[in-house]
């Protein structure tokens, strides 16, 4: 009786202590949490377009932070889902760095003044897809405006911050008046009339459009690609730097939803060319000469592209009709002098 009741009591205490170790290993606090980019904390931050971000992930278990590292990931899994915003971002996910685990953030070109709210969630699981730790986040991709300081007649617009907010706009039309203002960015100008304008984005795009270039590879090609898009109530006048293109035929294109529209340009025998326009889009200066209406093989929409306004005539399609001659352009020098071509992407014969 007395070796029955010993192994009963043996048996009650060993399922005491699994229970016990069960609940131990289950009581386990696991939490993840993300750490700050150089200072910038990502709740709620802005994040400029097309630049990458990583910020360290951080493993807290029962208090003590310690860094997410490549070999946690063997009992682990991450997943980082976008729920809103997803236009915004042309990147969000994990990747190690320095043997730790950095959540990677890359925001798409977006062509609104306003930044645009991203949310997601990025989530801690087991190998087996259990959740073990949710984090949930916030931040902003857009452009910053443009300092104070740079508002008057001409107002120089930094690459950085291209955006002019309402008010700006306001401030710059009380030093103006009637008179038309100048913009000026790296290889462009705008000169146009204001009056109560809401937020513009001049981001600017230079890059190599390949749908373009691989169509017509013998050819030389600038590209200027006004992501946000920006236009006003008045017909204006758009200048570009054509230089490149001093010693040969030069072409001017309005490109927009994948096909390529010639327009009329006035060649101010200073290597640039004006153009009126009310709403700035996607130029394209050439040596080629392609026929007007011509669409482009491979075309593909990218943020900032032309697909929304139809041509509104058949020679300056979305320009707003022709000059009107009241606005004036100013000097090469003040143009290039302040913007010179660095912005300018050529694609040159092979």
């Amino acid at each position: 009786m007395k070796k029955l009741f010993s192994f009963l009591l043996a048996a009650v205490m060993s399922l005491g202590m699994t229970a016990s170790a069960f609940a131990s290993e289950k009581n386990t606090s696991l939490a993840l949490t993300v750490g700050d980019e150089d200072g910038l904390s990502l709740q709620d931050a802005l994040l400029v377009p097309e630049t990458e971000y990583r910020f360290p992930l951080f493993l807290e278990e029962n208090g003590v932070s310690r860094p997410l590292t490549h070999g946690d990931m063997e009992q682990y899994d991450l997943t980082v889902t976008v729920s809103s915003g997803k236009g915004a971002m042309a990147e969000a996910g994990y990747l190690e760095s320095g043997r730790q685990m950095v959540l990677s953030l890359t925001g798409a070109a977006v062509s609104s003044a306003e930044p645009v709210t991203v949310s997601a969630r990025v989530t801690l699981r087991d190998k087996k897809g259990a959740a073990l730790s949710r984090l949930d986040l916030r931040w902003k991709v857009g452009y910053p405006a443009a300092e104070e300081e740079s508002l008057g007649e001409v107002t120089r617009i930094d690459p950085a911050a291209p955006v002019l907010t309402g008010a700006q706009l306001s401030k710059i039309e009380s030093i103006t008046g009637s008179a038309p203002a100048s913009f000026v960015g790296d290889g462009w100008q705008f000169d146009v009339r204001l009056l109560s304008s809401p937020a513009v984005n001049f981001a600017l795009s230079t890059a190599d459009i390949k749908a373009i270039s691989e169509q017509w590879p013998e050819a030389d090609f600038s590209f200027f690609r006004f992501i946000g898009k920006p236009s006003f109530d008045f017909s204006g006048q758009l200048t570009l730097d054509a230089s490149l293109f001093a010693d040969e035929t030069v072409c001017l294109y309005r490109y927009l939803d994948g096909v390529l529209y010639s327009l009329r340009f006035t060649d101010n025998g200073d290597g640039t060319l004006t153009v009126p326009t009310k709403a700035l889009g996607t130029y394209v200066i050439s040596d080629q000469k392609i026929p007007n209406g011509t669409a482009v093989t491979g075309y593909q929409p990218e943020s900032g592209d032309d697909t929304e306004n139809p041509p509104a005539d058949k020679d300056n399609p979305s320009t707003g009709g022709t000059s009107s001659g009241i606005f004036t352009v100013l000097g090469s020098a003040v143009l290039f002098g302040i913007a010179l071509t660095l912005a300018q992407k050529r694609t040159s014969r092979s």
